[in-house]
């Protein structure tokens, strides 16, 4: 299949610019994009080879990721962020910069290369603040396999089954946390492809520190493991949390612990128990 006709074939929004995404996927092939370095607003993320994600910054330079306007606009100084599915680094580097030197950023990637291309982000960017860790988080504590797609790495998520993939290890975010003697968390984002439930129960003992909460919530990648978004909001509130949509997005989801003013974010976002 030629390059126009995996296009063709694709739902990927790259659509709107084809000739800008052909050319990116031709970088890619040669290697040579691994030479580019894209400028974002608040950071530099590479060009890399391996990346679908990399692919959609390269055609679309002005695309702005609410998570991460959220991340930057709502942490300060000396806080803690907790990145969870940080992919390439995109979200883990504007939280680098929000909270500074006095703060720090945890940033989990499942997938090798993946984190490698983490990795590397965090050294361009000299986020001395960071610390990334190569493995999944859930329910249980154990190893997990994990899908390995090349053209859709960005997409990539515990394998529904469990002959296939890569195997890597899984941990929880209460024994992360517990482990790093983190005291306070302003802000943990949860990004995994539809696994999102596991890693919250894995994290009930700890939700109490948690300030903040963004996390994804498409009912179709919810429902593969077994859960769904009702499900999500339902822990989220039993634990004193205030969950809202975004007035344009019901696909992310902000939860705010009670001690925490919702403030300049409010006129975008509608609370749950209200949204159609």
């Amino acid at each position: 299949m030629n390059l126009l006709q995996k296009f063709a074939h694709s739902e990927s929004p790259k659509l709107k610019r084809p000739f800008r995404a052909i050319w990116g996927y031709a970088l890619q092939n040669s290697g040579f994009s691994e030479h580019i370095q894209m400028k974002r607003s608040q950071y530099t993320v590479p060009f890399f080879a391996k990346s679908n994600m990399a692919l959609t910054l390269w055609v679309d330079p002005n695309h702005v990721d609410r998570a991460e306007e959220f991340v930057y606009d709502f942490l300060k100084p000396g806080d803690t962020f907790i990145d969870v599915g940080a992919n390439i680094g995109c979200v883990t580097a504007s939280g680098s910069l929000a909270v500074g030197e006095t703060g720090h950023v945890f940033s989990v990637e499942p997938h090798p290369q993946t984190f490698k291309h983490l990795q590397k982000t965090i050294a361009i960017n000299q986020c001395t603040n960071v610390t990334s860790l190569n493995m999944a988080l859930g329910a249980v504590a154990g190893i997990v396999n994990f899908t390995d797609e090349r053209r859709k790495d960005d997409n990539n998520c515990v394998a529904l089954n469990a002959e296939s993939g890569i195997k890597v290890p899984c941990g929880t975010l209460t024994s992360l946390v517990n482990e790093h003697s983190i005291s306070r968390i302003a802000v943990m984002k949860i990004d995994v492809e539809g696994f999102e439930m596991h890693v919250l129960r894995g994290a009930e003992a700890i939700l109490h520190k948690v300030d903040s909460i963004y996390i994804e919530v498409l009912e179709h990648t919810l429902q593969k493991f077994g859960s769904c978004s009702a499900e999500v909001f339902k822990l989220l509130q039993s634990q004193g949390f205030r969950c809202f949509y975004f007035k344009d997005d019901r696909s992310n989801v902000v939860a705010f612990a009670q001690h925490v003013a919702v403030g300049s974010w409010r006129s975008e976002l509608v609370p749950i128990s209200e949204a159609a």
